[in-house]
């Protein structure tokens, strides 16, 4: 582990706790580079002044001229290696946010991206960590511990300080270029240049990269997924499309009642199939049952979505007296995605039809000529009308207009941006008090701001309807004269006057596009336009504006009480903190102006004598109800409206710090911190650490506190928000969940704890070095914020009979059984598949996690031949991860999750690998450097019941190439091959056929780099 600095300079610092430098990851020594030079210590994880020499806190500290040793990995992948680090957001991963592609997290410990706090030049920063500039970096300083008591909230998994460069003079511009099989590449740009050998000197950077698409089919491990058949990948198919059944209907009902029948009229037959056994599999379809001609949506996405991140920095710091300093810096970040491509449409798991659920949320009347053409070819005599059991507005066929016709999905779109400003100054006090001469202080101001920008559309599905009765469009206007049913209802202006009918059958499409599939039902002409199609959709575009404010005032300085080891020091200080955050919605499909699944100015009658009502939020059993139901839905046919919302929190804090030198071989820090914010909630943590040198060159360690989480910001309680799930019983489909927030959350609150062994000696030779550091780590949480209970595993327990099926429909007996919405009503023996639409459950203080293990780090270094050879080892063996037991409604979820081993994903957590560990061999031979990396991440065991495609894991080694050459004194050229052998990632029955959070899909990379400096 790397505790103390090492500086491009190679400065090698002295040892956290044994007193002695190290390097944590390649454990090169690099080379001299004057403009790299630090002129202070500054160690993540105390106030006290000088605590680098003493700290006794686990610290890894990775340096820029170790990094470029490695092939200067970009952000993503540096936080992706990190053996200590979990599940990692930013790849092009649609299921697990679109929002965040792009957008590096840190996640230390697996606990979450929102329990790492990420720090730049020790100061606070947004979480997206697009603004770090990579090119005037010095190192990098990961603080394995909670630390809630020196930084304030957010920290308890640990820390990530990125640290810049203390002075540079001179231009310095660097290149890469990544060749990636099936892609454009992948390539990055910068420049730095900093003026300024004095007194003051000021900083420039600008960086440009740029990530190119990697489409699906351009990887095999994503075809296991293609053909159904024995072993193959079920995951990314759906029973939700547009191939299906049809139910023939009577007359409609002269009053509208809340059922199929009695909004519909009855069937008069039975289902009438779109498709056959043969003409499904023609286009890339599982023929499941005469009304599921299952679809494969996985070929629509993308691998790798294009992207582009620019960055700007700069740094102006002076000294503006023999003591005094003063830093400032700006950072400025982008990420654009001009798509993030997704299905060609969302999954139904609510319509415009008054019965909830799924199933007959639709009506094409005979008077449709696409319905009439349907009824004839199957030879249907007397329908009226016709209802899909379940029904996407577009699956097979693809849609070929959301995207312009660039790809066949329907693309989201983000840009992102985030900037920051910090100005502080450091000295003495002697500068205005001569008499607290020896009295530091450090004062700063810090402002982050973001800016989140992200659409995620979905089927407006009153709309749908209205095209299947002839009045859809941008252009229709057509007079409304029956207003006792929803919809416009008027048979003479139906198809006529820029309205337009909606074609559902398989007739409209030619083929799988992607897959170059011919539909045999396709008919010339069918299709269906694309200013209608367009018009189906909203683009639920969302705006997020944040903002945070932290002044620090810290004061430091020794005691004069005298013990054996020395003086005690001591540190006090205080931060205020305000957050503010906003989300705007422009769209009134989206923002909540439409609560139900029917615009409000619409009506329907509710029997005889009767006035007509709008649909309003209503109880089910309300004798008004009419398919609204009390959770607001609004018009989509999946996902929720996102309200505005508007939120602020400010947050006081006092703090102090002690290092008592015990004896010259024993030290201790005591720390306790104060924590107020405005709602009312409080915190109070501490935190004792300690070092011994036993002997000579063995050192120990250990550290306990308390660390503590406020509820996140604009968290309002008995808010109801919806997110696609997809549930085990279900076969895997893709349905809705509600989350409702608690109205009593409460912080969050941890305890770690950290004991560690060091020994640093030489080795079998007077010249060789011999570095070994263990450390066992034990964090426990509480009140974990979150999702109380998993929607999936809700869904499990009342779908708890043989292969998925309902045991029982008394609720008495399963009160689980109300946060089900059910298509057709509960029904003993009823299976998971097709028959419900959206589980809920709460947002609020969850059981809490366990993990521990170890961390282990060794390195040995000899001289060989002419150069020096150095051999490291990096490995995180994590011994429990466990969840505490959750209850809801009584009844209980889970007595305790073992995470560990797991793939997680029944619990849609994220996968748990026992071991990571990263070896690297180095042999630096003047201007040359050689570096061969392996890495190795253990298998994962699926946890869902039944077989699984990939269900055992498997162990991922990949193995990495560097060659590094210094052309003169101010040039180097560096070639990477990264995993040389060319290994996919470990199979797992997710969409890709492997997990984002941990593999990538680039296979074998070459890459080019080009530094120099002017």
């Amino acid at each position: 582990m790397k505790i103390g600095l090492m500086g491009a300079s190679g400065v090698a610092l002295v040892m956290g706790l044994a007193g002695w430098g190290a390097t944590a990851h390649g454990q090169e020594r690099p080379a001299q580079d004057p403009s790299t030079q630090v002129e202070e210590i500054v160690v993540t994880g105390s106030n006290i002044r000088g605590s680098a020499l003493d700290a006794a806190l686990p610290v890894e500290v990775y340096s820029q001229a170790d990094l470029e040793k490695q092939g200067s990995p970009t952000a993503l992948e540096f936080a992706k290696s990190l053996t200590i680090s979990g599940p990692t957001t930013g790849e092009s991963y649609y299921f697990g946010g679109p929002a965040l592609v792009g957008s590096v997290n840190y996640n230390l410990r697996g606990l979450g991206a929102d329990k790492t706090l990420v720090l730049l030049n020790g100061r606070r920063m947004n979480q997206n960590t697009a603004n770090v500039p990579s090119v005037a970096l010095a190192r990098t300083e990961v603080l394995k511990d909670g630390a809630a008591v020196i930084y304030g909230a957010d920290a308890t998994g640990g820390v990530v300080n990125f640290i810049t460069l203390e002075r540079f003079v001179g231009l310095q511009a660097q290149a890469q270029y990544k060749h990636i099989k099936g892609s454009k590449g992948d390539y990055s740009v910068g420049v730095m240049g900093g003026i300024g050998e004095d007194r003051v000197n000021l900083l420039v950077s600008a960086e440009y990269e740029h990530r190119s698409r990697l489409n699906t089919m351009e990887r095999d491990f994503t075809k296991a997924s293609l053909n159904p058949g024995t072993g193959y990948n079920p995951a990314p198919w759906s029973t939700l499309t547009n191939l299906t059944g049809w139910i023939p209907r009577g007359a409609l009902p002269a009053t509208p009642s809340a059922t199929d029948v009695g909004e519909w009229g009855p069937a008069v037959g039975g289902i009438v199939s779109d498709f056959t056994p043969a003409s499904c599999a023609a286009v890339g379809g599982r023929y499941d049952n005469n009304f599921t001609c299952a679809y494969n949506y996985i070929p629509y996405y993308r691998l790798v979505e294009k992207q582009d991140i620019y960055r700007l920095y700069a740094q102006l710091k002076a000294r503006i007296t023999d003591t005094m300093k003063f830093h400032m810096d700006a950072s400025y970040g982008r990420v654009t995605l001009p798509q993030v491509m997704g299905s060609p449409a969302q999954p139904v798991s609510r319509g415009p039809a008054l019965a909830t659920g799924a199933v007959n949320q639709f009506y094409v009347p005979i008077t449709n000529p696409f319905a009439a053409e349907f009824a004839a070819k199957n030879g249907i005599v007397g329908a009226q009308g016709f209802t899909p059991v379940t029904y996407r507005l577009f699956g097979h066929g693809g849609n070929p207009y959301y995207s312009g016709g660039d790809g066949f999905g329907v693309a989201d779109r983000i840009d992102n941006k985030v900037w920051r400003v910090s100005a502080g100054l450091t000295g003495d006090l002697g500068d205005v008090a001569p008499f607290a001469k020896q009295v530091g202080y450090d004062f700063a101001l810090t402002y982050n701001d973001a800016y989140n920008y992200n659409t995620h559309a979905d089927t407006i599905g009153y709309r749908l309807q209205e095209a299947m009765n002839g009045f859809g469009g941008p252009n229709c206007r057509a007079t409304d004269l029956d207003p006792s049913r929803f919809g416009t209802q008027n048979a003479a202006a139906a198809g006529k006057n820029g309205c337009q009918y909606w074609n559902p059958f398989s007739s409209s499409f030619k083929g799988q596009p992607v897959r170059g599939l011919a539909n045999p039902n396709y008919v010339a002409g069918k299709e269906n336009p694309e200013d209608l199609a367009l018009w189906m959709f909203d683009p639920r575009a969302v705006e997020t504006l944040s903002h945070n404010f932290t002044a620090d005032l810290v004061f430091n300085g020794r005691s004069g009480i005298q013990l054996p080891g020395g003086d005690i020091g001591w540190a006090i200080g205080a931060q205020y903190r305000s957050l503010a955050n906003r989300v705007n919605v422009p769209s009134t499909f989206n923002n909540g102006s439409i609560q139900c699944e029917w615009p409000s100015n619409t009506t329907s009658a509710n029997g005889a004598g009767s006035g007509n009502l709008s649909p309003t939020p209503l109880p089910t059993t309300d004798p008004n109800f009419r398919g609204c139901t009390p959770d607001a839905p609004g018009p989509f046919v999946l996902f929720a409206p996102t309200l505005p919302s508007q939120a602020e929190q400010s947050q006081y804090s006092l703090f102090g710090e002690l290092q008592v030198p015990l004896f010259s071989n024993v030290d201790l820090q005591l720390a306790a911190r104060r924590e107020r914010f405005s709602n009312d909630l409080g915190a109070t943590v501490y935190k004792v650490s300690g070092k011994w040198n036993v002997w000579g060159p063995l050192t120990v360690r250990a550290s306990y506190g308390t660390n503590y989480q406020t509820p996140p910001l604009g968290v309002t309680p008995g808010a109801i928000t919806v997110a696609a799930r997809t549930y085990t019983v279900a076969a895997s489909n893709w349905l809705a969940a509600q989350f409702i927030t608690d109205t009593d959350l409460k912080p969050e609150t941890a305890k770690t704890g950290n004991v560690g062994v060091i020994w640093q000696s030489r080795g079998v030779a007077d010249d060789h070095r011999l570095r070994l550091i263990v450390d066992y780590f034990d964090i426990r949480t509480k009140d974990q914020i979150g999702q109380v209970a998993d929607p999936n595993q809700i869904a499990s327990l009342v779908f708890n009979g043989a292969g998925g099926t309902i045991t029982t429909c008394d609720a008495s007996k399963q009160p689980l059984l109300a946060r089900i919405t059910f298509n057709n009503g509960c029904a003993v023996g009823m299976s998971g598949v097709g028959s419900f639409s959206a589980v809920s459950t709460r947002y609020g203080n969850g059981p809490g996690q366990t993990t521990k293990g170890f961390d282990i780090q060794a390195s040995y270094g000899l001289p060989l031949g002419d150069g020096d050879l150095d051999i490291s080892l990096t490995a995180t063996r994590v011994t429990a991860l466990r969840t505490g037991p959750t209850t809801l409604d009584g009844v209980t979820i889970s007595t305790g999750d073992d995470r560990l081993g797991t793939l997680n994903f029944a619990t849609f957590a994220q996968a748990a690998p026992k071991l990571r560990a990263n070896l690297g061999v180095n042999y630096g031979l003047g201007r040359q450097n050689f570096r061969l990396g392996v890495n190795f991440v253990s298998a994962v065991q699926d946890e869902r019941a039944g077989v699984q495609y990939g269900e055992n894991g498997k162990d991922w080694v990949t193995t990495d190439f560097t060659y590094r050459l210094g052309l003169g004194e101010d040039m180097a050229l560096t070639l990477t091959a990264a995993n040389i052998f060319d290994k996919d990632p470990p199979p797992a029955q997710e969409e890709f056929g492997y997990d984002p959070w941990t593999g990538n899909p680039l296979g074998r990379t070459f890459e080019i780099g080009v530094k120099k400096s002017f």
